[in-house]
């Protein structure tokens, strides 16, 4: 049954990858040529923005490197800290609090992305935790201020924090 997941998984990248334009040539799925992305570009892409995750969870990466989360089943929240290294990478560590049993637990999580820039200027990045495939990073997932604030009160207060 693996082997059967696995063929299929490569004939829909085969398929995606014939799909994209030839102009960046990619290199074990990183763009050709790409270097780290600086991290004052990062920083420009995400600080004051909130991004909504493809899960349908939602992070706010707060001025200052604060972050707050949201589950995508909207009854948990992340709170702790973001910040972008010189290697190009994006991470945000934050216990995240969740009511399990009668009793709000909080469990520790790390996540990072790292970013490189194409010769034509494209972002991409990929997500670090898992094996993660090279995409172009998506401006439009992300709003500007925290538009998920309420949402993160209101979860919040009824796990008591």
């Amino acid at each position: 049954m693996t082997s059967v997941k696995q063929s299929l998984r490569l004939a829909v990248a085969a398929c995606v990858l014939a799909a994209m334009p030839a102009a960046p040539a990619l290199a074990g799925g990183k763009p050709k040529g790409a270097k780290a992305t600086p991290p004052e570009v990062i920083l420009q892409l995400y600080a004051g923005k909130t991004s909504n995750w493809n899960s349908g969870g939602h992070a706010y990466w707060g001025p200052g490197g604060r972050f707050q989360g949201i589950n995508k089943t909207k009854d948990a929240v992340g709170i702790g800290k973001w910040y972008v290294t010189r290697q190009g990478k994006l991470c945000h560590e934050a216990n995240w609090h969740k009511a399990e049993g009668g009793a709000v637990k909080a469990y520790p999580h790390k996540s990072c992305w790292q970013f490189v820039t194409a010769p034509d200027g494209t972002v991409w990045e990929r997500y670090l935790n898992e094996d993660g495939d090279w995409y172009r990073h998506k401006p439009g997932k992300q709003v500007n201020g925290n538009s998920q604030q309420r949402l993160f009160g209101r979860i919040s207060r009824d796990l008591g924090l």
